[in-house]
């Protein structure tokens, strides 16, 4: 990930694709080295590694049950996730906790950051705080399954 720092290398915040999640998280480039998983943007990791039709349940886990057309279909455990072919039962509270990291609790004063993409605004999230993906000023707040910038 670009962790040896250089001679001249520019820090920035880059993307790289997450096996485990199935999504692109943020990191701190440091300018020199690094693999082909290394991207400027959110969106260009997106595009290279997510086929355009997949559907999965949250943090990689396992589907409970699939198809499914409402949660009810799930059961008490479960909630129903929409995909673009089909849907599936994911267990709802890996779903609800995979959510909430997207929003977490930031210190008093302080509110989510989200940077614009495509003119949506995006929760900006790492894999952890490790990751030193926070811009300046920032404060990285650590969830269950990522972490995300507060500021």
């Amino acid at each position: 990930m670009g962790k040896t720092p250089c001679k001249g290398g520019k820090k920035e915040i880059r993307y790289h694709f997450d096996e485990k999640s199935f999504m692109p998280l943020s990191f701190e480039y440091t300018g020199c080295g690094g693999n082909k998983n290394n991207f400027k943007s959110e969106g260009e990791c997106r595009i290279v590694c997510t086929a355009y039709d997949y559907t999965g349940c949250p943090a990689g886990s396992e589907p409970l049950k699939s198809p499914c057309e409402t949660d009810k279909d799930c059961g008490p455990k479960g909630v129903c996730q929409y995909g673009n072919h089909f849907n599936m039962c994911c267990d709802k509270q890996i779903t609800a906790k995979f959510n909430a990291d997207f929003e977490p609790k930031c210190p008093k004063g302080k509110k989510v950051l989200k940077i614009e993409v495509g003119g949506i605004p995006s929760t900006v999230v790492g894999k952890s705080c490790k990751s030193k993906f926070c811009p300046t000023g920032a404060t990285c707040v650590e969830g269950t399954y990522f972490a995300t910038c507060c500021k």
